[in-house]
């Protein structure tokens, strides 16, 4: 009947005559919830996908415009309309949206792929390309034609670490703006499927100046079920053919600091001779550093954990996240939910170098153990049979040699690289209306040096409303150093109803579990549980919207030690003229440390509290500022103030400025020195961070970034641990007692990209990283002494150009 009702607007609107000049047709269709849509087949070769939606096809399609505001979820009709065809072929499928907005209105923001923290005009496709909810992929397409896309799992798991083949181009109209899609069947996976096919459907829309997003069909981000509930879309006969594609690349660097050029080159390669199936692989590839990571000084014994940026592992990797905790980035949270819990975390791939185990006198240089380790290959197979999907990842370091100094005199070491492997098995089902999953993956490190193996049992339920989600994981590993260890967790959210939700979690790692040769795992030796209840109020009287988080854990070792708890809350408000104000505190009480002490004993200390807040004007201004304060307690005592100030400037579409400054002082804090021996310090922290980013057009893009911390610590007190004490006992300091010391972090990046086509790149870029220490020293001194020796000073020319279908 819908296939009919199509073809007859096809055929009204041919006898119409309309001509090519002539406003989008106004016929339009009106979809009742639940209801599906089939889309009209029609061969699309013609199409110019440039934005401006004026060839035939465009104009004869009736259009849909379902849009309800579901940010804030008023799930109102919006003040603009959204006119959204949509039809495919063999090819793939295409859609055109035409919007209504002032001219003035318009936001128009160029930045790089998948920034997804600027405020602007945007439209957004998200499919359901399983057909029953198990797993899809989004695309963005921002006013100016900067692009995003993604990949999503159950229930409203958006990730933006998947980039892929597709087109998208923007205009403006005399109304507004259009947008134009096509995206091919071959960039995504979908199940070997014969005659009709699902997708299911899911459009938004961002309007920066009112800083609201409208969606269809309606489904605001606060309602439990998402993927599940998508707008039915029915397509026939797709069965796409094979795709194939080569990237060779090379790449030339020049090492400043030993005044040496290297050459690389290498190929990559994919082959998905179906939708189920993919298969990926790099020879001889060259990871070298395109985009810097954050600055972050971490003094402490838990490792700070950095997200993974290199395309080839991205591409497909959904598969080996087996739970919402390996889950590394998210939208829309403001509150700590800690570090994640992962097997598999690839950045220890080709990551930094194991330390030598050498001979006394022989010592390694700190900035030979900072740069990665080169692979020689890496291959990658993901693929879906019925309602089991798998992924195989395996990957080879290349061996590769250390500067070492013995007796004043140079030499070099054989380092010891690692070969890699990742096997992920996951079964699907919800063909009974609620979602269940049930998975395995195997990890394995090998190395001259000590083998790692990782073993793990997930779990996943969704009842069919949606309003209850439980997640689970049971690991184990078996490593040279640690042994055989257990560990594992559940995490349960219940809504209560929309905007309302409760968390609970329990996890537990006895004191051999160990996930960090090719995982993350921020302690073990660990028994927590956690809660955490958050609101959303659409329309308080005080405010725009408001969001409240409030969320505690308690956690004990092995030994029955409190080692963690605390109460904490967040509180943020949005304003009628879009400003935002939040608002932190947190309370922890007295407890043990068991780790800052690296494995000198545990120690207590004292109750601690903290608090913040953060004004934030207008993002959808030209101009728009951050500030910011807050206040918190040391270990011993002692106290801790923060300042905080941030500007960002855009006075034009293709040019963005930001400059950020945050400044700490801090008195009472309690690092360990060596053995059983302790210290406080008073010390200060400037953190400045500068940005500029100019696009020549939308594939163009250049960038200069600056970031720098610099402390000057000034030693107060020491202390000491007795063997048979759990307290801090304050010594006597001796005159020969340094003073303090300073830390200089840094990474300066100038950056020039030209996306040629999709997936193929030219860089340059000019990297320079500092990590140094020293005796105490003034705040310039730690700036060029710093600057003067950075572990990395590297020019990097790469060329990567993609052929096949």
């Amino acid at each position: 009947m819908r296939a009919c009702l199509v073809l007859f607007f096809l055929f009204l609107s041919l006898s119409l005559g309309a001509s090519a000049d002539e406003r989008l047709i106004r016929t339009s269709l009106e979809i009742l919830d639940g209801e599906s849509i089939e889309l009209a087949e029609i061969d699309g070769k013609n199409i110019q996908i440039d934005g401006r939606l004026n060839e035939t096809v465009w104009k004869e399609l009736p259009f849909y415009d379902e849009f309800v505001v579901i940010e804030p979820d008023s799930l109102k009709k919006p003040i603009h309309s959204t006119r959204v065809k949509i039809f495919y072929d063999k090819s793939g499928i295409y859609f055109g949206i035409d919007m209504d907005q002032p001219e003035k209105n318009l936001v128009r923001r160029l930045s790089g792929r998948d920034a997804g923290l600027v405020n602007r005009d945007s439209i957004n496709i998200t499919l359901d390309t399983s057909g029953t909810g198990r797993y899809g992929y989004w695309f963005g397409l921002n006013l100016g034609d900067s692009l995003s896309d993604g990949t999503l799992l159950p229930e409203k798991r958006f990730s933006s670490e998947w980039d892929g083949v597709w087109h998208g181009s923007t205009q403006r109209t005399a109304n507004g703006w259009s947008g134009e899609f096509f995206i091919p069947w071959s960039t995504v996976s979908m199940p070997d499927q014969d005659g009709r096919r699902r997708l299911g459907l899911f459009m938004s829309r961002k309007v920066a100046y009112l800083d609201e997003r409208w969606g269809w069909p309606s489904l605001p981000f606060t309602m439990p079920k998402f993927i599940s509930s998508l707008k039915s879309l029915w397509v026939n006969g797709i069965n796409p053919t094979q795709q194939y594609s080569v990237s060779p690349f090379a790449s030339l660097d020049y090492d400043k600091n030993v005044s040496e050029n290297s050459f690389q080159a290498g190929i990559d390669f994919n082959w998905r001779p179906s939708t189920d199936f993919q298969m990926t692989g790099t020879v001889n590839p060259d990871f070298g550093s395109v985009e810097s990571d954050d600055v972050v000084i971490n003094l402490s014994a838990t490792e700070t954990f950095f997200p993974e940026k290199r395309p080839f592992f991205l591409e497909g990797q959904d598969v080996f996240v087996a739970t919402p905790r390996a889950s590394i980035r998210s939208y829309g949270g403001f509150a700590n939910e800690g570090a994640p819990t992962t097997l598999v975390n690839t950045r220890r791939i080709g990551g930094k170098p194991n330390p030598p185990i050498t001979r006394p006198g022989v010592s390694v240089p700190d900035s030979e153990l900072q740069n990665p380790v080169d692979l020689s290959g890496a291959l990658k197979v993901t693929g879906q049979s019925g309602k089991v999907r798998y992924g195989l990842l395996s990957a080879f370091e290349d061996d590769f040699f250390l500067s070492a100094i013995s007796d004043e005199k140079k030499l070099e070491l054989s380092g010891t690289p690692s070969d890699y492997g990742i096997i992920r098995l996951l079964y699907e089902d919800n063909d009974l209306g609620s979602y269940r999953s049930f998975g395995l993956m195997s990890t394995a490190v090998l190395n001259d040096e000590a083998d790692a193996f990782t073993h793990g049992l997930d779990g996943h339920y969704l009842s069919e409303g949606g309003k209850l989600r439980v997640d689970g994981q049971f690991f184990t590993s078996k490593t040279g150093h640690s042994g055989i260890g257990y560990g594992g967790f559940v995490d349960l959210e219940y809504t209560l109803r929309q905007g309302i939700k409760q968390r609970i979690g329990i996890e537990y790692q006895d004191e051999n579990v160990d996930l960090n040769d090719l995982g993350f795992l921020e302690r073990n030796d660990n028994f927590r549980l956690r809660t955490a209840h958050t609101r959303f109020n659409p329309n308080p009287s005080w405010a725009r919207n408001n969001y409240f988080d409030v969320r505690g854990y308690i956690q004990r070792n092995r030994d029955g030690f409190l080692t963690g708890a605390g109460l904490f809350l967040v509180n943020r408000m949005t304003f009628d003229n879009l400003s935002k104000f939040t608002f932190r505190a947190g309370f922890s009480p007295s407890r043990y440390d068991d780790l800052n002490s690296f494995g000198n004993g545990t120690y207590s200390i004292e109750q601690d509290y903290f608090s913040g807040v953060l004004w934030e004007t207008n993002s959808s201004k030209p101009i728009s500022f951050k500030m910011g304060a807050g206040y918190s307690r040391e270990d011993l005592g002692g106290d801790s103030k923060i300042l905080r100030l941030e500007m960002n400037w855009q006075p034009e579409d293709q040019f963005f400025f930001s400059a950020g400054l945050r400044y700490m002082n801090r008195s009472g804090w309690l690092l360990h020195q060596n053995g059983n021996i302790f210290a406080t310090f008073d010390a200060e922290q400037w953190q400045p961070k500068i940005s500029a980013d100019y696009f020549v057009t939308a594939r163009q893009h250049i960038r200069a970034s600056f970031q720098w911390v610099g402390i000057k610590a000034l030693k107060d007190e020491n202390f000491s641990l007795p063997p048979s004490s759990y307290r801090l006992i304050r010594m006597q300091r001796d005159a020969s007692d340094d003073r303090g010391f300073s830390v200089s972090q840094m990474s300066l990046q100038l950056r020039y990209r030209w996306e040629i086509a999709p997936l193929s790149d030219l860089f340059l870029v000019y990297t320079r990283l500092v990590d140094s220490t020293g005796p105490i020293k003034s705040f310039d001194n730690i700036f060029t002494d710093g600057y003067q020796k950075p572990f990395q000073d590297l020019f990097v020319v790469k060329l990567r150009y993609r052929f096949g279908s």
